[in-house]
């Protein structure tokens, strides 16, 4: 037996299903973009010849490995650009107005 009304239970009013759906799926394009893109991956690879496989095995992670290297690099550089940037705007904010002041005197 069940204890549940299915009638005691209303829907709310503010809450549209066409909404929250449109939002989750707005949310998980990314997922599915990578999806699709790992499933056209996956259909090419097994296209592939044996030796292609073998060479394609090596290969690809080797050019993941160099792509995720340079993005590395340019984070490191962008920092370090941003790093610099603070010590030549510091030196200058406190150094040469000090040094313009003296004159003055």
């Amino acid at each position: 037996m069940s204890y549940h009304n299915n009638q005691n239970f209303q829907k709310n009013p503010e809450l549209d299903d066409e909404s929250a759906s449109n939002s989750f799926t707005s949310l998980f394009n990314g997922g599915k973009s990578i999806q699709v893109f790992f499933a056209q991956f996956l259909e090419w690879f097994q296209a592939l010849p044996k030796l292609g496989k073998i060479i394609g095995l090596i290969i690809i992670p080797i050019f993941i490995i160099k792509i995720l290297e340079a993005v590395v690099s340019l984070v490191s550089l962008l920092i370090t650009i941003g790093v610099f940037g603070v010590v030549i705007y510091l030196g200058y904010r406190f150094l040469i107005p000090l040094n313009y002041s003296e004159k003055d005197k």
